[in-house]
């Protein structure tokens, strides 16, 4: 499955030099500065679980594409928030899955399954109906194993530093754990604040209120919420964090006198905020947030154009 020059050019003069290029640094240490990983991966380093909830279920761009060609959530073991049924036999979920395999032809999803299947599983004939249990049969065996543990993972792959995305309210607990394990990989925290710098964000109001509680900060007033940025931000910094990572429907930025700010914290706590003043706030926190990145030196990653959370029925169903 895995040709050596699948992504390089066809002509024969490129594809040389593609060559040439790509043995400079094919084997050079990867150093990962946003990883959707889970720290508790490597603080607990425990077994992965079977195939199907390692990499189908967990997977939102394998999700969505079965999800568009008439799958549900449920049908792909996704739990419900609302206690209706959805499928808990891993190898029903991954039958769907390798029976719809050839969806995935030509896209990065196909090319990166394929790597993991070959690589690490060696399999290398594409998943379909025929092949899904003996598949399925083959990765849970691997999975059973030491060899595929979170940490010996890290070191067979290369990673000089590994960076996770994390909530400006999560604790922590499982960075410390890593930092206080002896383990010499670097697996670093950064920063999200989405969480109290959105007011669309689930709970925004009572996230303000455990931001102040976390820190000793009165995130009622703009300089407590500041301050407790900076409180957060700097318990990243002493386990190593060097980056911030946020969300963003717009690139809008805004630079409002302190009064007006005082004045749009409290607006944007009501319940009947306005769209307008929520994007003023989300404006003023991504003007608040690069300020701090000077100070501080994290760098500040943005993601604009983010819009989560659209559809209200999957939403209110799985979250």
């Amino acid at each position: 499955m895995l040709h050596p020059d699948r992504f390089f050019p066809a002509d024969p003069a490129t594809r040389a030099v593609a060559r040439t290029l790509f043995e400079t640094v094919e084997h050079l240490p990867l150093i990962c500065p946003h990883g959707h990983t889970e720290p508790s991966w490597f603080a607990e380093n425990e077994r992965f679980p079977d195939p199907a909830q390692l990499l189908i279920v967990p997977d939102h761009y394998i999700v969505r594409m079965l999800v568009s060609q008439g799958m549900t959530h449920a049908d792909l073991g996704v739990p419900t928030r609302d206690g209706t049924p959805y499928e808990t036999d891993s190898r029903v979920i991954w039958r769907r899955f390798a029976e719809n395999y050839h969806l995935f032809r030509s896209t990065p999803v196909r090319h990166w399954m394929d790597y993991t299947l070959s690589t690490l599983f060696d399999i290398n004939q594409p998943l379909s109906a025929e092949t899904a249990d003996a598949s399925f049969d083959q990765i849970a065996a691997a999975l059973a194993g030491d060899a595929l543990r979170p940490r010996a993972l890290y070191e067979r792959f290369g990673i000089e530093v590994l960076s996770t995305t994390d909530s400006c309210l999560d604790p922590l607990l499982h960075h410390t754990a890593i930092r206080d394990s002896g383990w010499a990989g670097r697996v670093l925290p950064t920063y999200r604040p989405d969480q109290v710098t959105d007011p669309d964000a689930v709970g925004f109001v009572e996230n303000l209120a455990r931001l102040g509680e976390m820190t000793g900060e009165d995130t009622g007033t703009w300089s407590g919420l500041l301050a407790a940025h900076r409180a957060r931000r700097a318990a990243f910094i002493a386990l190593g964090a060097t980056a911030t990572d946020h969300g963003h429907p717009t690139a809008r930025t805004a630079d409002l006198s302190l009064q007006d700010c005082e004045a749009l914290l409290a607006r944007v706590q009501h319940p009947e905020a306005s769209g307008e003043d929520k994007e003023l706030f989300r404006a003023q926190m991504l003007t608040e947030m690069a300020r701090m990145s000077l100070e501080d030196g994290l760098v500040m990653q943005l993601h604009p154009g983010s819009r989560r959370n659209h559809s209200a029925t999957v939403f209110h169903r799985f979250g």
